[in-house]
């Protein structure tokens, strides 16, 4: 009970603390009624919202109701997080104030600047930035690859989440195009096809998937949102079939889909393996994979290319084994939110993660791509991580 109060304190104390400081500042150096009328009745739709959200996350069944739940997230956010700026800038300005007198307002209106960034920021992010996909070239040398295999392409795309594009047809035909154009030899798809539902890949996805061209194999893993985990089931067999039925659909694109086993990809007298596991997670994410079973007989193969949805995998599993030489990740999703620009590579992704977004190394030999997605959850925006396909090329260690 007290454990409860006193979440809920801090709650209150966190949701009321910028509109306190705000409205001390209206009342103090504005003085217009009007203006803290708005301002309390923007707090009463805030704590509404919140309300309103906690109903949706405990009655959330079907994906009409997530799609508006991360609606109802970026709205928040999209309130709350200039406000908060705002306020943390004015009560640093106030107490500066009292120890050198002549800094009046400075601190104050650089928190105005940096809210409108962030607020102007959200709505780009929104509107524009969830769509503005970027194509990622990355070339990497192996002492172990196959001489055959020199200049293997592959193209990795991962965490789609179609479902949440039900409204955008365009955006993924141009995704197979841009796929095509890049002339793949090998394509995988490295987890989270869905939220929740098998149902939101359409019969017109998987059409438009199986155009994705790969001479060499199309291959695919499961990620955590493809068990259905995040939604509530009449029964176990209920879950079951959602998972049966999505398998279905990725191999009807055309997807290989490994499931803690491993396949040969063949080219001339070479051949190197390509193996995938299913979901492996620490908590509070669900770990179903199993990487000794998709590793079993190709142990010491001379070159395994792995496919694991959550890039903690790599330090935890992966490295000890030896011919693994290059593991595709997703997962992150840079967070949908950072900035890769001037010398800066920052996301709050780092928090939870060691490797979050682009190309690790571990002791000279082994690589780590992690790739952003292209879809998103949560929120319904990207900001200064857009959703990326990678292009990742393999060459013998004396071809650069």
């Amino acid at each position: 009970m007290r454990t409860s109060l006193l979440l809920t304190a801090v709650l209150l104390l966190i949701i009321f603390f910028p509109d306190w400081v705000i409205y001390k500042t209206i009342k103090n150096h504005v003085q217009k009624r009007w203006l803290i009328i708005v301002h309390w009745l923007s707090t009463f739709v805030f704590l509404l919202g919140i309300l309103l959200l906690f109903f949706f996350v405990r009655s959330s069944h079907d994906e009409d109701q997530l799609q508006l739940f991360m609606w109802f997230n970026w709205l928040l956010l999209l309130v709350y997080i200039p406000k908060l700026i705002l306020s943390v800038f004015i009560l640093l300005n106030n107490i500066i104030h009292k120890i050198f007198p002549f800094v009046r307002h400075t601190l104050a209106y650089i928190g105005l600047f940096l809210a409108a960034v962030f607020f102007v920021g959200f709505i780009y992010g929104a509107m524009r930035g969830r769509f503005d996909v970027v194509t990622t070239h990355v070339k990497i040398s192996f002492p172990s690859l196959p001489p055959a295999f020199d200049h293997l392409k592959i193209v990795q795309i991962s965490d789609l989440h179609l479902g949440n594009f039900g409204h955008e047809p365009r955006f993924w035909d141009n995704i197979v195009r841009k796929i095509n154009a890049e002339k793949p030899d090998i394509i995988v798809m490295t987890g989270d096809m869905m939220n929740n539902f098998a149902n939101e890949v359409t019969p017109y996805d998987i059409e438009r998937f199986s155009h994705l061209n790969a001479p060499y194999g199309k291959f695919a893993i499961l990620g955590n949102h493809d068990y259905g985990d995040y939604t509530h089931w009449s029964s176990s067999a209920a879950k079951r079939a959602n998972l049966d039925s999505l398998e279905q659909r990725e191999r009807r694109m055309g997807f290989r889909l490994l499931l803690d086993e491993h396949v040969f990809v063949k080219k001339g007298d070479d051949s190197i393996a390509v193996a995938g596991v299913q979901n492996w997670s620490k908590p509070p994410f669900h770990c179903y994979g199993n990487l000794a079973k998709a590793m079993q007989d190709i142990i010491h193969f001379p070159f395994v290319l792995l496919l694991t949805h959550d890039p903690n995998h790599w330090m935890a599993q992966v490295v000890d084994y030896p011919t693994i030489f290059l593991t595709l990740s997703g997962h992150t999703h840079g967070m949908q939110f950072g900035i890769n620009r001037f010398g800066l590579h920052w996301s709050p992704a780092e928090w939870m993660f060691k490797q979050w977004d682009g190309l690790y190394c571990y002791h000279q030999t082994k690589y780590l791509y992690v790739n952003r997605g292209l879809g998103y959850v949560g929120v319904p925006m990207r900001l200064g991580m857009p959703p990326e396909i990678s292009v990742i090329t393999l060459n013998c260690a004396d071809k650069q």
